[in-house]
């Protein structure tokens, strides 16, 4: 049986110990083959974006407090990303969207009753192209085809307290 990153995540939080334990093996050795690869393309996505997704651990626990989509219909779309962990917040922007992949298939597993960012991969296609795979809690995985990432910090003031939604706008 082939894994997924997101499987290795769900067995190390298994209540059997082995099935645990070999999660936490394969989220390792998977980590260790993906890090070489980023480090490869991490220059090409831009610099603001990197330091604070550097900064903030790649957003690791941050919550996801609102999913825009923007231009439904179009050839392309506007994802925006508004999530925040503490004090911080950001709203990040992916811009020439050519594919969303949404995998929540229920909300049980959802830390806190919120869905929080736990795991980023971007992978380049070509020098206009990629792709992010972002793993949310466990079985809950967004995959999304971008041309441009943007990212904004937010003020504690300019928060709100929504909660986890993905909103579809025209």
């Amino acid at each position: 049986m082939k894994y997924y990153i997101g499987d290795y995540w769900a067995m190390a939080n298994s209540c059997n110990p082995e099935i645990r334990e070999e999660g936490k093996t394969r989220w390792v050795e998977t980590a260790k083959e993906y890090g070489p690869y980023f480090e490869t393309i991490r220059d090409k996505l831009p610099k603001g974006f990197m330091k604070e997704f550097d900064k903030n651990n790649w957003f690791h626990d941050f919550t996801i407090d609102i999913v825009n989509i923007v231009n439904i219909g179009k050839k392309t779309s506007t994802i925006e990303f508004h999530i925040s962990h503490g004090e911080s917040g950001f709203i990040i922007t992916l811009s020439g969207v050519t594919g969303i992949s949404v995998n929540i298939p229920n909300t049980e597993c959802w830390l806190f009753g919120k869905l929080t960012w736990g795991y980023t991969e971007f992978e380049l296609i070509d020098e206009k192209k990629w792709i992010v795979r972002i793993l949310c809690d466990i079985e809950c995985e967004l995959e999304i085809l971008f041309r441009r990432i943007s990212i904004k910090k937010l003020s504690a003031n300019s928060r709100g307290t929504a909660t986890s939604a993905i909103t579809p706008t025209r």
